[in-house]
């Protein structure tokens, strides 16, 4: 993600949650400020408490006076660090802006903060209590974190390898391998809680997953202000909702709503066409597909619809057929017990041998290689 992505996002998310954020680089410059005009900037102290953080995979929890706190992470990558801060205090008693902070308390606070880091990396973080300035009662954060651990033990969140496959169905628009892989990602598990209100909860789940679905919507070609004017008015919508029946079902239609605009947004000259050729490959993924027969199901000759696909999306029916047998061979590898040769006939292979050949053509691995280096027994 550049800088541009990443700015856009965290745009979005002080448009959705009003929490001051901030990008620091390596030097720790500002990059980017995003506060309501009379919120408190950093110190220097605070700045020097921040630059102490050893860069990790987690969120550091800071807490720098009465009612302030930091939450603090980092992009290891570019050598970024964001940070987040409210000030639950008011400033009426200062005779300024009495109407500033309704901010965040600290369990909001750290539950935005774990929105972003899964909105940039896909899985929740660690908090962990760092430096502090007089904060006694941060000192048994760990604990907390762990008497919470002990008591989820049966609790199983969602696996982040189905949720690669749903997204991968969002950035490639379609719908019918959307839904089911949805479901899927679904049954795999319970979407983590992010506040200690319901509602609260409910629409920070939902705003995350505008935030996932906007980001492939971008990588399936769909432009990028279109996709935040949608996650925008998402976000919008869902602050406003009194009440969430089903987090389940509002995420799937808002996961469909990019995906139908991802369809409309490819420039396919002969999209009908092309869209009714990979809906029908991925419905008969099990069979040996044959040319004229997939032809005469989207009612076009041999020649023509081999000529468009070829001309709108730079590869042959075959190649995009076999690309697609291998993602789902993939998918079984990670979750079924099923074994190379069962696999291979799954996908309408006759020959084992020569499922293996495909495989390593365009996963770089064997089927068994790759199913051992994702410790899958």
């Amino acid at each position: 993600m550049n800088n541009k992505q990443l700015f856009a996002l965290l745009r979005e998310f002080y448009t959705a949650s009003r929490t001051t954020v901030a990008v620091y680089d390596e030097m720790f410059n500002n990059e980017l400020v995003l506060k309501r005009p009379l919120a408190p900037d950093l110190s220097e102290k605070e700045r020097r408490l921040i630059e102490q953080i050893i860069p990790s995979h987690q969120i550091e929890v800071l807490r720098i006076g009465s009612g302030r706190y930091l939450c603090v992470f980092h992009l290891l990558a570019t050598k970024q660090t964001v940070v987040l801060w409210s000030n639950v205090e008011t400033l009426e008693s200062a005779g300024q802006y009495s109407s500033f902070t309704n901010g965040a308390d600290l369990d909001q606070l750290i539950a935005q903060a774990k929105m972003l880091y899964y909105s940039l990396f896909q899985t929740f973080p660690r908090i962990s209590s760092a430096y502090s300035d007089s904060m006694p009662e941060w000192s048994n954060v760990e604990g907390q974190i762990t008497r919470s651990e002990n008591r989820d033990l049966n609790i199983v969140h969602n696996d982040y390898y189905k949720e690669k496959f749903m997204l991968k169905a969002v950035s490639d628009g379609n719908l019918a391998e959307y839904r089911h892989r949805m479901r899927v990602f679904v049954q795999s598990g319970i979407f983590g809680n992010m506040a200690t209100s319901e509602l609260r909860n409910a629409k920070n789940l939902l705003i995350a997953a505008v935030t996932i679905f906007c980001r492939a919507a971008i990588e399936g070609g769909l432009y990028y202000e279109t996709a935040f004017e949608i996650s925008d008015q998402c976000c919008q919508n869902i602050e406003k909702m009194q009440s969430v029946e089903s987090s389940t079902q509002a995420i799937q239609d808002i996961g469909e709503l990019f995906v139908k605009r991802v369809r409309s947004a490819r420039q396919y000259s002969h999209n009908r066409a092309i869209y009714e050729i990979q809906d029908y490959v991925y419905k008969n993924l099990n069979l040996h597909i044959e040319l004229s027969v997939l032809a005469k199901s989207v009612g076009y000759s041999k020649n023509y619809v081999c000529q468009i696909f070829k001309d709108d999306t730079g590869q042959t029916i075959n190649e995009y057929i076999n690309k697609e047998k291998i993602r789902e061979a993939q998918y079984q590898l990670l979750f079924s017990n099923s074994s190379v040769t069962d696999i291979s006939q799954l996908l309408g292979f006759s020959d084992p041998s020569y499922f293996t050949k495909v495989f390593i053509k365009y996963a770089r691995v064997s089927p068994l290689a790759y199913r051992k280096m994702n410790n899958v027994s």
